[in-house]
């Protein structure tokens, strides 16, 4: 069932064209990847945001057609995504978090992120700059966050009023935002009440606890692959590192990823491959040689992955 819209006074784009939802999103937060995972895939986008202050914006944002979406890192802020219907698998650095009604993504800065939205799936995204994240952080550094935020956290859901309040005086034409003055004061608020609540927002409830520590060897088996993907890894290898048997990492990836392990390899070394062909170019990179670098020595399945993967021909990249 699709959520009601929010932010609807601060429309920015509805779109059913792939590559003007892509570029006004990227305006807004960063370059990314955006690919429907169907070829038939009718996109129906909808983007609303408002600013509170200079630091903090607030999102909402749905593509009703199931897409994968791969920024690589935000570099310059933190995002909290906030289901509020559907589903989403994010990647966070090593770690995957099944996202849903009760599970929030946290993304920090530094840590590559790669995500799966599903058809129904409709967000509230917090954006924070980094800079002022850093600034109310107790020691002065950059918090990486907890990727996970667990929304049923008595602490979240004090922090999640808040949010909610300020998405409230965006619909309603209120006096919080309208105020340059109070809107620094109440985003610096939000950026507070997120470094108090994610250290104590640990899941609470007996199936949350469960999914965590199935997750455990998944994140074990993803950090290997990610640390040393040129390695012809092996499914039993893994598993023994992960300490758990080769068919228990097997069904725990295809529940938690809806993928096998080796197929998870084949996209860490195909994001590698691109953020090489990205910073390369035609006369001092070879597509070939870059491929092969990374274990992908079957040079059609390799293009063919690649284009599924990122709508484009590995060539394509190069050439910029």
């Amino acid at each position: 069932m699709m959520a009601s819209a929010i932010l609807n006074r601060h429309r920015l784009l509805a779109t059913t064209d792939v590559d003007e939802a892509r570029e006004r999103v990227a305006g807004e937060f960063c370059p990314h990847v955006l690919t429907p995972t169907r070829r038939d895939a009718a996109l129906d986008m909808l983007y609303n945001s408002v600013q509170c202050g200079g630091d903090v914006k607030l999102n909402y944002l749905r593509y009703g057609a199931e897409v994968r979406i791969n920024p690589g890192t935000f570099d310059d802020f933190y995002l909290v995504q906030v289901p509020l219907a559907g589903r989403a698998r994010v990647r966070v650095g090593g770690h995957v978090v099944a996202s849903d009604t009760a599970h929030a993504s946290v993304g920090s800065p530094s840590e590559p992120v790669d995500m799966v939205w599903s058809a129904d799936c409709e967000q509230l995204l917090v954006y924070m700059r980094r800079d002022a994240v850093a600034a109310l952080s107790p020691d002065g550094a950059e918090p990486v966050f907890q990727p996970m935020l667990y929304l049923q956290s008595p602490a979240v859901r004090s922090w999640l009023r808040m949010v909610r309040l300020a998405v409230d005086e965006a619909d309603s034409g209120g006096s919080i935002l309208a105020s340059p003055h109070t809107a620094g004061h109440f985003a610096q608020a939000l950026i507070a009440g997120l470094l108090d609540a994610q250290a104590s927002s640990a899941p609470e409830d007996a199936d949350a606890c469960v999914r965590m520590a199935g997750s455990k060897a998944v994140r074990t088996a993803l950090g290997l692959m990610t640390a040393d993907a040129a390695r012809p890894w092996r499914l039993q290898e893994l598993a023994v590192e992960a300490g758990v048997s080769p068919r228990a990492l097997q069904d725990a990836f295809q529940r938690e990823l809806g993928a096998p392990p080796m197929q998870e390899l084949r996209r860490i070394r195909l994001d590698n491959v691109r953020r090489e062909l990205l910073a390369g170019t035609p006369s001092s990179t070879s597509v070939t040689d870059t491929a092969a670098r990374w274990g992908l020595f079957h040079l059609g399945r390799f293009a063919q992955h690649y284009r599924d993967a990122y709508g484009e021909l590995p060539s394509q990249t190069l050439a910029g």
